[in-house]
């Protein structure tokens, strides 16, 4: 895997990065580390979790971070990795609750610094915003954190691109780091696809696509693959899941994007997750897609699909067709 670094950074990460949502959650712990092994192995370096993943599974909490961080103590290889964590989320007890203080931000990131046994964070990401809040507070925060060294770089996830710019702005006007990436939900289909099942994800919409061709930002998309849905519609009728129609990316204008996903890759001769991925990566500005496979087989079919780019022909077919509202590159 060719790297890339990220721009407003030092840091070189893996065009792909591997997601920790299944740590210990939909895969073992023993099935976590292999996955981590053989990501290691391709030639990824970059791996997000969050404070907040595995919390919903009963007994132990912060299980994605433990995991990571005990796999990475075992194989001594912190110093190779760019690992990035997100904290500022709600309790699974209380998700109405915003949990956004100075106090409770810090809090997160003590624990996290802990949890991954690592004494600094290279991405941190703020997971809900709280418009409550602003975005002084949030930009002044990180920015101590970053001067005391917890965390080299920093990032937003689920916020809208009004606050995000407004945030920006504040930084560059004050003399601080801003935001280097953003972490929204982003796929084939995803603004076609029904609403999501938390009101508090974030999709990657118009405008905020023309603030990153305007700015360069890099973009980090979660659920890149649409939880698997276009891999899985390709499967004969009789293998498919019995609940793939609840997969929100099943609607009428997504279902005609996927004919024209398959079509592509098997005029390309790729598999079809390189047309999945190639859609995120086509664009005038860095895209590092968050993986989340649960096999290895999985992994190595996401890996396969480097480096496949798209044409403006096909990247704008998929675009009509999926009625993402996005433009071509």
């Amino acid at each position: 895997m060719k790297p890339l670094t990220l721009p407003g950074t030092t840091l070189s990460v893996s065009p792909l990065c591997l997601g920790g949502v299944p740590f210990g959650n939909t895969i073992t712990e023993a099935e976590t580390c292999t996955l981590l092994d053989r990501f290691v192995a391709l030639g990824g370096n970059f791996i997000d979790t969050a404070r907040i993943y595995s919390d919903w599974v009963p007994g132990e909490l912060r299980r994605s971070e433990r995991i990571l961080g005990d796999w990475m103590a075992a194989r001594g290889h912190r110093g190779k990795l760019v690992i990035s964590t997100k904290g500022a989320h709600p309790f699974i007890e209380s998700l109405t609750t915003p949990r956004t203080s100075g106090a409770e931000i810090r809090d997160d990131l003590e624990g996290s610094l802990r949890t991954l046994r690592t004494d600094v964070i290279d991405v941190y990401w703020l997971h809900r915003d709280d418009a409550t809040r602003p975005i002084e507070h949030f930009i002044d925060l990180l920015n101590s954190f970053q001067r005391t060294g917890k965390i080299r770089a920093f990032g937003c996830s689920n916020w809208n691109v009004a606050r995000l710019r407004a945030a920006n702005t504040y930084a560059q006007q004050s003399g601080q780091q801003g935001f280097v990436a953003n972490q929204p939900l982003w796929c084939l289909g995803s603004i076609g696809a029904r609403p999501p099942s938390d009101p508090g994800l974030v999709r990657f919409d118009r405008p905020a696509y023309d603030f990153h061709r305007e700015t360069g930002l890099a973009v980090i998309p979660y659920m890149s693959q649409a939880k698997g849905f276009y891999t899985k519609l390709a499967l004969p009728p009789d293998q498919r899941p019995a609940n793939l129609a609840a997969n929100e990316n099943y609607t009428p204008a997504n279902l005609a994007a996927a004919a024209i996903a398959g079509r592509i890759a098997q005029q390309r001769g790729v598999n079809l997750s390189a047309i999945v991925l190639a859609y995120l990566w086509s664009r005038p500005f860095p895209v590092v897609p968050i993986i989340g496979p649960r096999t290895i087989a999985q992994l190595e079919d996401s890996v396969a699909a480097l480096p496949v780019l798209l044409t403006p022909a096909e990247l704008a077919e998929l675009e009509t067709t999926s009625q993402s509202g996005l433009p071509a590159a």
